[in-house]
């Protein structure tokens, strides 16, 4: 059963289904409310009620929506005066422009406007209070506050790289993965069957390969050391195409998934001469041509989008053929698809088992919930994978299995919070949701 969806954080500013408004009754109330907290009077202009929003935001400490430059992040209200205003945005780069949005919800209304910055200090900005109320957009559903409420969730397939799907390039792995990308698909994979199919694929480049698994008591040399960094700070593979050539290591390779060592000889540069730094890379080469190396490419493992190991896959003297360019890109790609499914996997065999719904729902309505994990590395992995299926147990014989997307991340006193919207469920499920959410509304007002 699919269902439109009444509120969406992506709206754009001025969208039509926004609408001018006035004093409307919660608004009457808001104003009565906040009278009776602060001394200042309402003459009946547009700006005092606006303000009046803003000292509802300090005094309750909310955290609001700020957008600046294309970018969102959380912002909350510090001083407040005449005609404008102090706020402290976290971690705010200025790129030149003075306007900015604000996004806020109050008494079940979304209000957003268009800002003017005045100053900036840091992370404290002073904004000028907007003269008119631009615009709003009433909730059809209320949130519902929920504290025995509990969910698992898995992440479903959009994109390799997470984010807007990508049509074209997920076409291409489907057609170069077929049998790979059915499984990762499945709500629970099969970690051994992908396991068995990503050590086929690689054999069809190299039957010489091996795997690196990472453990807190490392030991490592120098070059173990270089590799681990340039795998951690880059999205890339290292490839290096002919270990009989110096310049396969250290001339620059202008690709956008492989890289050799280029940038760390241009950093050792800064520090050595020009000739000790080629003569430390030739060592290296020395020691892989006594090892018979001939080519090689090595690919991160990764779960929460940070490396935990990797793939080297190589070729010796004994293989007499190198790794080509090709190659090396199927290596890239086979580790990306991989990694989306040992993440998926890490997500339900750490707390999200099946029949044990660990994850705490904060509230929730007919079009969406907010809720609460604990783990940061998961956190930032949502960001860019953030289409999830959820199985919300209302009773012992009614599961919800509802598709949404995470449009809200909040980060609080060392806890982590996303806001979902729903947009896809199983028939019957929403009717099921709505007798709930009415029988604990009941319960409540009853309380």
């Amino acid at each position: 059963m699919k269902f439109p969806t009444s509120f969406n954080l992506a709206i754009p500013f001025l969208d039509n289904r926004y609408m001018a408004i006035g004093r409307s009754d919660t608004m009457h109330e808001l104003i009565t409310l906040m009278e009776s907290v602060y001394e200042e009077t309402i003459i009946g202009s547009d700006i005092n009620i606006v303000k009046h929003l803003f000292y509802y935001l300090k005094a309750d400490g909310k955290e609001i929506d700020f957008i600046y430059n294309e970018m969102e992040t959380m912002a909350v209200v510090e001083e407040i005066f005449e005609d404008s205003l102090t706020m402290h945005v976290p971690d705010f780069n200025e790129a030149g422009q003075r306007r900015a949005r604000v996004r806020f919800e109050i008494m079940n209304i979304l209000y957003q406007f268009e800002i003017i910055i005045l100053d900036v200090r840091s992370s404290i900005l002073t904004i000028k209070i907007p003269t008119e109320l631009q615009s709003m957009q009433l909730r059809q559903n209320k949130r519902l506050p929920v504290d025995d409420l509990f969910m698992n969730f898995i992440i479903l397939f959009r994109s390799l790289s997470g984010g807007a799907r990508e049509v074209g390039k997920n076409l291409y792995a489907e057609r170069r993965f077929p049998h790979l990308m059915k499984e990762i698909r499945r709500d629970k994979p099969n970690l051994k069957l992908i396991n068995i199919m990503v050590t086929d694929y690689i054999k069809t480049v190299s039957q010489d390969y091996k795997i690196v698994i990472f453990k807190d008591d490392d030991s490592v040399d120098d070059i173990e050391a270089m590799i681990r960094g340039i795998l951690s700070h880059t999205d890339k593979s290292i490839y290096i195409s002919d270990c009989s050539k110096i310049e396969s290591y250290i001339e620059k390779l202008d690709d956008e998934y492989l890289c050799n060592f280029h940038e760390e000889y241009n950093k050792l540069k800064k520090d050595l001469s020009e000739d000790e730094t080629k003569g430390y890379f030739l060592e290296i080469q020395k020691l892989q041509n006594r090892e018979f190396m001939v080519s090689y490419v090595i690919t991160a493992i990764r779960i929460y989008g940070e490396v935990i190991g990797y793939i080297k896959v190589f070729t010796t003297a004994m293989d007499r053929y190198a790794i080509v360019y090709p190659q090396a890109i199927f290596i890239h790609e086979l580790s990306e698809i991989s990694n989306y499914a040992f993440t998926k996997v890490a997500i339900q065999v750490t707390s999200f088992e099946e029949y044990t719904h660990s994850t705490k729902i904060v509230d929730i309505s007919m079009d969406g919930l907010l809720f609460e994990i604990t783990n940061r590395k998961l956190f930032n992995y949502l960001k860019r994978h953030n289409i999830i299926k959820m199985n919300i147990p209302l009773s012992s014989d009614v599961i919800l299995k509802i598709r949404g997307a995470i449009v809200r991340y909040i980060e609080r006193d060392g806890l982590y919070y996303l806001g979902v919207n729903f947009f896809d469920s199983n028939p019957g499920d929403m009717l099921n949701l709505e007798t709930y959410l009415f029988e604990k509304s009941m319960n409540i007002l009853s309380e």
